[in-house]
Formats: structure tokens, sequence, C-alpha cells
């Protein structure tokens, strides 16, 4: 009957009726169809889109695996492509290898100016040969294990020594090398600094603790040039001199020698040279208090024609509480936070901090109609500071508000053209050759910056946070290079574990006997459970 039944109904089944069904199957068919184009599609462009713009996270705690804000500025600032080739031996057990990759992952995504190429030494020779004709070198020049920046015509190899520093721990120093070798081949040419000799200066070669050594590195790396120089047989601050270095005199300048370095800088009375030029000289200058045999810099008139005053007859003193010792008197002044004033040099450090030691107090000058120059504070010290003019003569410092100076303590100055007023016909009190100082404000002009301690940048404390950094930032913002200015690049994490023998124990106990009993303990409740 069943059988019967699906014949007859079956033999009802009109073609019409036949036709809708292969038509319900053909749409079907074609939407499935379009539904998987439509993934694929949509796909395809998710693909698409996440491939050009992405964005990177690190979640380490030191931030291992971010470039610095320095870095990042320079970077993003790039006008012209940087190509960097890296011809590393693929060695897996390397691990410096791959922190390198990684890390240039970071700058090509900082910005599409970065192109980076990754070529095997042993299975690329035909690349690696069109490479050393484009630099124009041999095929035996091109090193192994090395990395090449070029753009335009200039080229920098980065040897793997350079990027690793062997001495125990070892320690990546990929950041700091990779983006000096990026201003090597960016910038047109080399600035010049030259630094003072024959007044007890501090030594730019000395790598001992109270030598700058490490700084003078620091800034070669920045892509400067460092010269000595002695002004008494020079007799002038030489030509090519972008930046004048002073660091640290323990001997007084002569009159002469200051007339040198006025006549390279600029004054309120000579703001022009004889080509009718507005003089763009730029000083950096580290004072010491003058005590023992340590006298006066001869630097004070100098300096004062810039608004920048100078007690170089006192040192800073600040009080603080440490424990187990209550309050104490102490030289070594902390600067952080809100203690930076409102600066170009200092706008991205205060979350670091910066360590002086024994400075002397430098202020800005209070602001006259006169004066071509207007200085604005750098760093201050804490408010329960205060500088102390009778070193020696107590035993214990103590704050004597008849003849000590007071707070706010000022411990370094930048000085600079004032702005432009808005009316500089209507100003009775602008300085001579006013209109091309005027024309030529925020471009040119002398910068001046004082610190009134050369410790904070000595060797000694060049691990300090915030140091090295305000030394740097300060020469950038002289040499205006504005888009170098913020923080370096952080020194490499690392850390140790020191393990006590108890320790020691207590681990291979816990590690060798106790995870097994765990397992045995938890079986055998399963086992008891299940027996019940």
């Amino acid at each position: 009957m069943e059988v019967e039944r699906s014949l007859n109904m079956e033999a009802k089944k009109t073609p019409q009726s036949m036709v809708n069904v292969k038509k319900r199957k053909a749409l079907i068919g074609v939407n499935v169809a379009v539904m998987i184009l439509i993934s694929i599609a949509i796909f395809v462009f998710v693909s698409y889109i996440n491939d050009r713009h992405y964005y990177r996270f690190d979640f380490t705690a030191s931030g291992k695996y971010s470039l610095s804000g320095k870095t990042k500025k320079i970077v993003k600032g790039l006008e012209e492509p940087v190509f960097v080739t890296t011809l590393l031996q693929h060695n897996p057990d390397y691990r410096f290898h791959g922190q390198i990759l990684d890390i240039l992952e970071e700058y090509k995504y900082l910005s599409n100016k970065i192109k980076v190429t990754s070529l095997n030494p042993f299975t690329d020779q035909t690349k690696i040969t069109e490479l050393s004709e484009q630099l124009k070198m041999d095929l035996e020049q091109i090193q192994l294990n090395s990395i090449i920046f070029v753009s335009g015509d200039k080229s920098k190899h980065v040897l793997l020594t350079e990027v690793i520093e062997r001495t125990f721990p070892f320690k990546f120093k990929g950041e700091e090398v990779f983006t000096s070798a990026i201003l090597n081949v960016t910038q047109d040419s080399q600035t010049t600094i030259y630094y003072t000799k024959g007044h007890g200066e501090r030594n730019f070669e000395d790598f001992e603790r109270p030598g700058l050594g490490g700084l003078a590195s620091a800034i070669k790396r920045a892509n400067y040039k460092v010269l000595p120089l002695d002004l008494l047989k020079k007799k002038q601050v030489p030509e090519d001199c972008d930046l004048l270095f002073i660091a640290g005199p323990t001997k007084s300048f002569s009159t002469e020698e200051t007339n040198y370095i006025r006549d390279y800088l600029g004054t309120t009375a000579r703001l022009v040279d004889e080509k009718g030029e507005l003089k763009d000289g730029k000083l950096l200058v580290m004072l010491e208090p003058a005590l023992g045999s340590n006298t006066t810099s001869g630097l004070k008139a100098l300096l004062g024609e810039y608004g920048i005053m100078v007690r170089d007859d006192t040192v800073v003193y600040n009080k603080v509480n440490l424990p187990l010792f209550g309050m104490q008197t102490v030289s070594e002044i902390y600067v952080s936070d809100k203690k930076y004033p409102d600066h170009e040099i200092t706008q991205d450090m205060r979350s670091l901090t910066t360590l002086f030691f024994g400075s002397c107090v430098v202020s800005a000058a209070p602001l006259t109609d006169s004066m071509a120059f207007g200085a604005k504070p750098l760093a201050e010290a804490p408010d329960s500071s205060w500088g102390e003019t009778e070193v020696g003569v107590q035993k214990k410092p103590k704050y004597n508000q008849d003849v000590d100076v007071s707070a706010p303590i000022t411990l370094a100055v930048a000085s600079e053209l004032r702005d432009a007023p808005k009316n500089p016909q209507a100003d009775l009190h602008t300085p001579p050759h006013a209109s091309k100082l005027y024309e030529n404000m925020g471009k040119k002009g002398a910068r001046v910056v004082v610190f009134g301690d050369v410790d904070f940048a000595a060797n000694a404390f060049a691990n300090n946070p915030g140091n090295r950094d305000l030394v740097l930032n300060s020469i950038s913002w002289l040499a205006r290079k504005e888009k170098e200015l913020g923080i370096s690049a952080k020194a490499p994490d690392v850390r140790r574990a020191i393990i006590k023998p108890a320790q020691m124990t207590f681990i291979f106990w816990s590690s060798i006997a106790g995870l097994p009993f765990i397992g045995i303990l938890v079986g055998g409740i399963v086992w008891w459970i299940r027996r019940r």
C-alpha cells in the first residue's frame, strides 16, 4: 500500500512543480556561493587593513620592546627613506639575532620611511653583490654579522660587536646604536662641539668617575663632532663651532677669553656681525662652587648679559628625613616632576629624576625693556633647600636667613632671544639692530644654557635616570634640533635573582618531591571516593 501511495503521489507531480523545485535549489546554491564570496572578500579586506594598520603592544614591565620617545620623534620626522639590511648568520641558538630583528620591526612600524631587508650571507650572494655595487664597496668589505643603514649616498655599517656589550652581564644596545646610525645617514653634516681647555675643566676623554668620557661618547653617538679648544692659543672661537661647551672650570677665564666668547655669541649691544647677519652662537656652561682650590669662573659678567645670574660662592643643601638616621643635611639635590619648569628641554622629563651634587645657585634675572635675551629656569631644588654661603666656616651646614640664599633655588637656566613685541616700532627700548632681531626671531640668535653643577654629568652619576638626558636635551635645544628632544633609550634591563641555600633547598624538594606527591594525593583521594 505504501509503495502504491508513493507512486500515485509521484504521478500527481506536475512539470511546473518540478521546475519550481529546481529553481529553489538553484537559488539556494547561488545564495550559498554569494555568501562564501562575501565572506572571502571580508576576510581579504580585514587582512589588508590589518597588514597596513595595526598596533603593537608591549606588555613587559620594563618596556623592553618599546622604543624611547626620542627615537620615535627622530624616526617619525624622517623625510628621506632609510634602507636597513641585516647580514646575520641564521643561528637559532643566538638570542640577540632575534632581538635585532624585533627592534627593527619597531622602527619599521613607526615610519614607512624605514625599509628592512634580511639577507642570508650564504644563500643571498647575488643580492649582496648588488648591495656592494650600490654602496660602491668591494664585496670583501661587507662584513658578516652586520647591519647596514643607507640613505641617499650615505651609509653606516653597524657591527654586531657594537650592538652587544660582551662584558657580563651581556647587554643589548640596539636602540641607541641604530638611532645613531639613522642620524648619521640622514643628517646633512655633523654638528661641531668645541669644549674649552686650560681652566681645570673636566676631561672629555676621562672614563673614571669624575670624567666626562661617557657623556662625550653619548654626544658622538648623536652624530656630533667633539673637539678641544684653547681660546688663548686660538684667539677666537672657530668659525665651524656650532656649540661651545665649558665643563666645570676651576680657574678663572680671562677678560680676553670672555671677549672671544662674547663676540661668538652676540650680545644685546652687538646682535649682528659685519655682514649684517644675526649672530648665532651657542653656549653650554657647567659651573662648580668656588670653594677650596676652586676660584670663580670669571663668567659672571658675560652670563649676566643673557639674563643669567650666578652665585658660585654657594653650595645648595637640602634637608631630608632618612630612615634610621632622622633629619639630615645633604648636598645631593633630587629634581623631578614639578621641579622641572615648563621648557622644551624638560617637557618630557617629568617622570625622571635628575641628581645634582654640590651645585651652586644659578637663576634667571628679571626682564627689563632693554634686554634682548630672556632667561627661564630648567631645574629647581626642593622647597627645603637653601644656598649655603658659609661653607667650611661651620661644622654642619645650617640655614642662616640673614646671609644664605633662601628658596626657591634654581639649579639650571636657559636663555635665548626674547619674543618680539606686538609693535616693535612703538617700543622705545628695543635693542640695537631690532629689525634684524625680530625678522629672525625663532630661527637664529644666540642660545645659552647654564648649570650650577658639573658632577651630575660625570661618569659617577651617569646611571641616574635623568642626568644624561638633561644634558643631551640641552645640547639638542641649543643646536636647534628639537626633533631630538626627549627621553633616550632605556638602559638594558638586567635582573639578577639571588637565591639563598635554604630557598634552593625548598625549591628542590617542592619540585622534585612536592609535585609528584600532589599527583599521588589526588589519585589516592579519587580511589578512596570510588571505593566507598
